[in-house]
């Protein structure tokens, strides 16, 4: 979504924009294009047999090619990106890295123990590809691939010249974007510049004010959005935060977008997945957010949405997300792990709607006037590419 929105906003601001797509064949979510775009796109097909390093960075190198761009933004990609960055080396490169492609690759999660990781893959290459690895064993073992396993085994990341041909390929570009200044360490020094650029959202596809006849039931709901499965995430310390507040008050529940239903039971509720539609509805239905999460959010897209929904936000203060939400401003922080000090911040919200009310208001000011995608496109893009075009 985010290469959907920064393509469409800067054709819509008059630059020649086209979209290059790899895309596997017979697969759900690795370059699937179900409708039209707003702009031109060219889809790369590929065999699950045939989606390999050589064959990716050749095909992908050729369509590029044909079209002779002045500039090329090489975002999406995982494992195979450093490969298609040194195919595309003759371009001007601009790469959105992503925590998992740079600083870890064992996936997104980042824990080692049951405890958020101290290491870094650009650094620490030996040990994080050892857990990496360790990580996609079983999968690799049984021969039944999830889409990272997949990328991780086609871009051979397993081995230890994948690190020096990342830190090769980042070398080649003229910038790098990522989502929060705990990344820009790493990547500064291989690559001559970096910035900062946020996500965002559309603001105008969240309602407000919120409609309060929403919900479905009479007490006050806390929500959890996002991978709720994820152990990372910390919606067993959102649990562990729930029993607290549970033995004085019996007016909330607690729901999650979890995908095993049969885990509700007494003041939990696991509502599964849900489409962006349907999650704009849940955050209408919910009185309070919560991001618990337990490691180095890159950026923190569901404060975002609570935020655009005028919802409070209360949020672990870990990786982007604590530059997101505003402590005493459009929620709360607390600090990590830390239950307790969760519940005191929902206990705080529970017993006050005004201050909910006011504090969902700043959100949804604060979401508009710097998060919209027009505003994140229209401040952040322009000096990458005059970079691009020097």
């Amino acid at each position: 979504m985010d290469v959907y929105h920064v393509a469409r906003l800067l054709r819509e601001a008059g630059h020649d924009v086209h979209l290059f797509v790899p895309r596997i064949e017979r697969s759900g979510d690795r370059g699937c294009i179900s409708e039209e775009l707003p702009f031109p796109f060219t889809s790369i097909p590929f065999s699950r047999r045939d989606f390999t390093r050589e064959c990716v960075a050749a095909r992908v190198r050729e369509a590029v090619d044909a079209y002779r761009p002045e500039g090329v933004f090489v975002c999406n990609g995982a494992y195979l990106k450093p490969y298609v960055l040194r195919a595309l080396a003759r371009y001007p490169l601009a790469v959105r890295l992503y925590a998992y492609e740079a600083v870890c690759i064992r996936d997104m999660m980042r824990f080692l123990n049951g405890a958020p990781c101290p290491l870094n893959y650009l650094e620490t290459p030996n040990p994080c590809r050892r857990c990496a690895l360790h990580y996609h064993g079983p999968q690799i073992r049984r021969w039944r691939f999830q889409p990272t396993t997949h990328e991780f085994v086609a871009g051979r990341a397993y081995m230890p010249e994948y690190h020096r041909v990342l830190r090769e390929a980042l070398a080649g570009c003229r910038t790098a974007l990522v989502s929060n200044d705990l990344m820009r360490d790493p990547i500064a020094g291989l690559v001559p510049s970096v910035h900062v650029v946020p996500g965002g959202v559309t603001v105008s596809e969240f309602a407000y004010p919120p409609n309060a006849e929403s919900s479905k039931t009479n007490k006050k709901i806390v929500l959890m959005c996002g991978r709720a499965e994820d152990p990372m995430k910390g919606l067993g310390l959102l649990r562990e935060a729930g029993e607290f507040l549970g033995q004085d008050r019996d007016d909330f529940e607690i729901w999650a977008t979890h995908p095993d239903l049969s885990q509700s039971h007494g003041r939990y509720r696991a509502v599964g997945w849900r489409t962006p539609g349907q999650m704009r509805e849940l955050y209408q239905q919910a009185d309070i957010c919560v991001i618990p999460s337990l490691w180095e959010e890159p950026f923190g897209l569901v404060a975002l949405e609570a935020m655009a929904s005028g919802k409070p936000a209360c949020a672990a203060r870990v990786g982007g997300v604590q530059h997101i939400v505003r402590h005493g401003q459009t929620g709360f922080l607390f600090e990590r792990g830390n239950a307790a000090a969760l519940a005191q911040c929902l206990e705080l919200l529970l017993d006050n709607p005004a201050l909910c009310a006011e504090m969902g208001a700043a959100g949804r000011r604060i979401a508009a006037e710097e998060y919209d995608w027009g505003r994140v496109v229209a401040q952040y893009y322009p000096p990458i590419l005059e970079e691009l075009r020097a």
